[in-house]
């Protein structure tokens, strides 16, 4: 019998409630008083639900209020019966409509209150509300299909915090990250074989990345991590190795190709990973470790003037420098009147050797200057180049 109650509903696609309702009257579990008492109910909680949702009084309220009530009823009803017909009826004998309706919002409440994403932290959450006015209208199909993947998240969650405790990061600490980004940090730090037991900050990632490049996976890395899954609770096992997958697969052979340069793959693999105290001088650090030949270009120089300088000496083929004399500024002028200005050669530094979070705003920085550049630098009215060498004077570094 349960096999075929189970079949007839593959091929009826009246809401739950309804074909629960039409088979316990034909199985006789209902009877004319219950009937009349669904029957009662019903039009009260369609009135509570639009008033809810909007008012009683308008026509189309009532007829999406009746098409919810009867989401609510069958989402509680099929879930809790597992599909079977049969005991879908007997609940319905056995408990008022409400409370029924009342079973599948706090249902709906439940999802609500579960997380959207695998994000850890404070996001701005739909309110319950606006959440119910859509979900009360979608059907247990969806329903099953978001809680599962909101169970998925929850447990990612879970995992992340784990880890995170485990290296002397609390959830108290820990601000909107993805959680996953946290699971993968800690497996570098173990795979490296680090010495410290905490989340990496943005100068000792980039330091994980050097050494995992010149040393490769150390057998110790191996050992600690094995040791970090044998401890991991059962429960995280899943997300723990999905995660390791992730980073045996996609981040250690970019991170062991010697011919990638160390500048252009740290960008890459920044956003999947989750960096503790990455404040501004956290950033400066991390910026710093991107690429050795900007550091040494620029001797640290990140003011307008010094970093000018250098782009102006790269849009006339001269060797880069962030400062020049008043000598050598003369020559560059001399140059650039029997030569012209190239905008191209600055913008392809900045984006093979710029620390990854300033490229953007450099870029801009030189194309908004360029302009100018030309119009001062060339000026035919300035024949001795004094107020080409003032304007370098201004706007360069010239000693």
């Amino acid at each position: 019998m349960p096999d075929d109650r189970r079949q007839i509903a593959v091929f009826d696609d009246r809401p739950f409630f309804e074909r629960a309702l039409a088979f316990g009257v034909r199985a006789g579990i209902l009877d004319g008083e219950k009937l009349a008492a669904i029957g009662d109910e019903g039009p009260k909680g369609m009135v509570q639900i639009a008033e809810y949702f909007g008012t009683q009084y308008l026509r189309p309220n009532i007829d999406e209020a009746r098409e919810r009530i009867v989401n609510l009823v069958s989402l509680f009803l099929e879930e809790q019966s597992g599909g079977d017909l049969e005991k879908a009826a007997r609940s319905l004998r056995d408990g008022s409509f409400l409370s029924h309706s009342r079973g599948g919002s706090e249902m709906l409440k439940s999802l609500w209150a579960m997380p959207e994403d695998a994000s850890f932290g404070i996001m701005v959450k739909q309110s319950q509300k606006t959440f119910l006015a859509d979900w009360s209208l979608r059907s247990s199909a969806d329903y099953r299909q978001a809680r599962a993947e909101r169970q998925d998240y929850q447990q990612t969650i879970d995992a992340a915090l784990w880890f995170a405790e485990r290296l002397g990061a609390p959830a108290s600490e820990i601000s909107t990250v993805a959680s996953e980004s946290i699971i993968r940090s800690a497996i570098l730090v173990h795979l490296a074989g680090s010495t410290t037991s905490s989340l990496p900050n943005a100068s000792e990632f980039v330091d994980l990345l050097a050494r995992l490049r010149k040393n490769g996976v150390p057998g110790r890395g191996k050992k600690s991590l094995a040791a970090l899954f044998k401890a991991l609770p059962q429960a995280h096992h899943a997300v723990a190795r999905k995660e390791l997958q992730k980073v045996e697969n996609d981040d250690l052979p970019r991170i062991l190709d010697a011919s990638r340069a160390m500048n252009t793959i740290i960008p890459e693999l920044e956003p999947h990973y989750f960096l503790r105290d990455f404040g501004l001088e956290e950033a400066s650090q991390f910026s710093a470790g991107v690429s050795q030949d900007w550091q040494k270009i620029t001797a640290g120089k990140v003011d307008d003037n010094s970093l000018l300088t250098i782009f102006l000496c790269l849009a006339v083929d001269t060797p880069p420098r962030p400062a020049l004399s008043k000598a050598a500024a003369r020559t560059l002028i001399g140059k650039i009147r029997s030569k012209g200005l190239q905008r191209q050669p600055a913008l392809a530094f900045i984006r093979a050797f710029a620390p990854y979070a300033m490229q953007d705003d450099l870029e801009t920085l030189w194309k908004t200057v360029f302009p100018e550049l030309e119009e001062a630098l060339v000026d035919p009215a300035d024949a001795s180049g004094n107020q080409a060498l003032a304007y370098l004077k201004e706007n360069c570094s010239i000693r």
